[in-house]
């Protein structure tokens, strides 16, 4: 549906992401996380 309900939010090098109201919200948040740790590479951060 495209509609992006997720965030990210970095603190001292941890990253945590949360999910919005939606009916698919949840499946789009784990997709998010997967592009986020291609592109950030996974060595770099870690997940709160």
């Amino acid at each position: 549906m495209n509609q992006q309900k997720f965030m990210f939010r970095l603190e001292n090098g941890r990253v945590s992401a949360r999910a919005g109201l939606g009916f698919y919200s949840k499946v789009d948040l784990g997709i998010a996380k997967y592009h986020f740790e291609l592109g950030a590479g996974k060595a770099n951060f870690q997940w709160a």
